[in-house]
């Protein structure tokens, strides 16, 4: 459904702004669509399936992005280099 929105609005990319290549399938190349959860599932599981949090995206952006950490320490601040 996310796909079938995004695609009839030829909606960009909402982290790069950058167009979506709808021509082929979702996921399939790093610049096809994939739904990508605003708020990750990681942190709120009741909004995996809520239409309202899915954006589109690239393939590429979101794996990149993750579950909206970027690699970050969730953990806090370190007491030191190590």
């Amino acid at each position: 459904m996310a796909y079938e929105r995004d695609r009839k609005k030829q909606a960009p990319c909402w982290w790069c702004k950058q167009p979506i290549n709808y021509v082929v399938p979702p996921s399939s190349t790093p610049d096809s669509w994939e739904g990508d959860h605003v708020i990750p599932v990681s942190k709120d599981p009741s909004l995996e399936l809520d239409l309202s949090n899915i954006a589109a995206s690239h393939r590429q952006c979101n794996r990149t992005r993750g579950d909206g950490t970027n690699g970050e320490n969730d953990l806090g601040m370190q007491s030191r280099i190590w």
